[in-house]
């Protein structure tokens, strides 16, 4: 018998938080990157075997999720917390992309023994990518940018913010990156993190350069916490899309030894 998809809300203050889950076992709860919504996990949750309770959200001013003013990094972090407050969640293994990367690391570094893993794809990475902030806003502040939204919305996977607002969330990311290697010093649960080796493209120079800069700050990761596994795709940021089958199978194998791990160690 199929098992039915279930559909609700969940109230953070003022906004409306759509969530959405399938299957029943050990709970796997996914967060989004900026931008994106619970439609970038469809893929994934396709080619993912073995039984799993998978639970994805829209965070504020995205997808089916009500809008707020409050579009600052730590809003979203309280989405989170909200969720895993407020859904019936015993210890999932969060699979972040992008910003979702990042605040999977914030959340479990905030409250040790909620978390049974981090799964991190291309994002929560220890460097600031915006040396410029004016030059983001401007690059953001496009005709692209302000009529993608709308289009993006009539395949499920339209956000609202504006380009002001999405630039300013970009900066706070990428500066607070510069903080992440305290986050990570307070985790208590293993970590994977797939990277991909074209995460800012692959013409010009400020790509080129961000792509080192991305691969230097994994390499430092790797180097100051051997117990993280790290590995590299050779692809665009857009590894849920173009990627799903390779990391539905990583993601699978990652909970499979985590659970292993639970039952052999001793209580």
């Amino acid at each position: 018998m199929k098992t039915q998809r279930k559909h609700y809300k969940v109230s953070n203050g003022e906004v409306q938080l759509a969530v959405s889950e399938i299957g029943q076992g050990q709970p796997l709860l996914f967060f989004n990157g900026g931008g994106a919504t619970q439609v970038a996990w469809k893929r994934i949750i396709r080619e993912l075997g073995g039984q799993y309770r998978l639970v994805t959200f829209d965070f504020r001013n995205h997808g089916k999720t009500t809008t707020s003013h409050d579009t600052s990094l730590d809003s979203f972090l309280t989405d989170a917390e909200t969720i895993m407050d407020k859904v019936d969640l015993d210890r999932p293994i969060l699979v972040g992309w992008s910003l979702g990367a990042d605040l999977a690391v914030w959340y479990a570094a905030s409250y040790p023994g909620r978390v049974a893993g981090l799964f991190l794809i291309d994002g929560a990475v220890p460097v600031n990518l915006v040396t410029d902030p004016e030059d983001t806003r401007r690059r953001l502040n496009t005709p692209a940018m302000r009529i993608g939204p709308l289009l993006l919305y009539l395949v499920g996977m339209g956000y609202r913010l504006s380009p002001d607002a999405y630039a300013t969330l970009t900066i706070e990311v990428n500066t607070r990156r510069e903080q992440l290697l305290s986050a990570y010093d307070e985790l208590d649960c293993p970590v994977e993190m797939v990277l991909a080796t074209k995460t800012a493209g692959e013409k010009g120079e400020r790509a080129e350069r961000n792509n080192a800069l991305w691969r230097a700050g994994g390499e430092q990761l790797a180097s100051q916490y051997p117990e993280l596994s790290l590995s590299w795709l050779d692809n665009s940021h857009l590894l849920p899309f173009n990627e799903p089958t390779r990391l539905a199978h990583a993601l699978d194998e990652f909970a499979q030894r985590i659970q292993v791990s639970d039952v052999d160690t001793p209580l």
